[in-house]
């Protein structure tokens, strides 16, 4: 299953790269805006190095709200027209930011989901804070970082099941999360390690340029290097969103024809 999940992944997004601009373009160029906008009226060029979301000073605070309000939007847009392409095969228009009922389900299903991982890793860290307590000399720590290994290698695969309801509400066929976490039987691990090798070298790749540019940047003004490096980050941060989203809609796809070969 995890080869079937990687090929089909990969051949989503690679096979129709004029498909992921369409999905991605509109949104990337309005979050382009977005930071030099924030960069001109905080008079600093942190925004546009850390991005949106970037909160260092009180001053800052209505910017990252502005700036997660819009991340969650654009996502949902990204991710609704990305499952509808890769499912039902609904192209998404040449400039998409549609934000409409059923991207608002979207929204809010992948909050439930958000919140329930909260809940779960705040009961997780209230435990590791117990164990820590109650062994001395240093073995608390030991027993709470193998404690919180375990918890996280066991909770992964069952928290990817759930984000199969998300490609289900993008093509209007609502699923549950009881109903997503049974479906995705056996594909949890799949989805990981997918999203894990496609994301790997995507962010090699990232870490790599950016060292090359601030090498071969002691000549050039600063504006034009973070210039460089955003409009860098933003092709590789499509990319990994896509990949991404094509994971679970290779999961949700895996799991509904075994669904139907069950049916008798």
């Amino acid at each position: 299953m995890f080869k079937r999940l990687l090929t089909d992944s990969f051949n989503l997004v690679f096979g129709n790269l004029e498909m992921v601009f369409r999905a991605c373009g509109a949104w990337f160029v309005l979050q382009l805006v977005l930071f030099f906008a924030a960069a001109m009226i905080l008079e600093s060029p942190e925004p546009i190095q850390q991005g949106i979301g970037y909160s260092a000073a009180p001053e800052n605070i209505l910017f990252s709200l502005v700036g997660f309000a819009f991340a969650l939007v654009s996502s949902a847009s990204i991710a609704v027209a990305w499952h509808r392409f890769g499912l039902i095969g609904d192209y998404p228009d040449l400039i998409h930011l549609k934000v409409g009922r059923v991207e608002g389900q979207f929204i809010l299903k992948s909050l439930l989901i958000s919140l329930l991982a909260m809940c779960t890793f705040l009961v997780l860290f209230l435990l590791l804070s117990v164990i820590f307590a109650l062994f001395p000399d240093g073995m608390g720590q030991v027993f709470s970082i193998i404690c919180g290994v375990a918890a996280a290698i066991f909770a992964a695969p069952h928290f990817m099941r759930l984000y199969i309801a998300l490609p289900a509400t993008a093509i209007e066929r609502p699923m549950g999360l009881k109903e997503a976490h049974a479906a995705g039987y056996g594909l949890g691990w799949s989805m990981v390690g997918t999203i894990f090798v496609l994301s790997l070298p995507i962010l090699l790749v990232s870490i790599g340029l950016q060292f090359l540019i601030n090498m071969a940047g002691g000549g050039l003004p600063l504006l034009f290097i973070q210039f460089k490096t955003l409009i860098l980050n933003l092709l590789l941060q499509m990319l990994i969103t896509v990949l991404g989203i094509s994971v679970i809609t290779a999961g949700y796809r895996a799991a509904m024809e075994r669904q139907g070969q069950n049916r008798p």
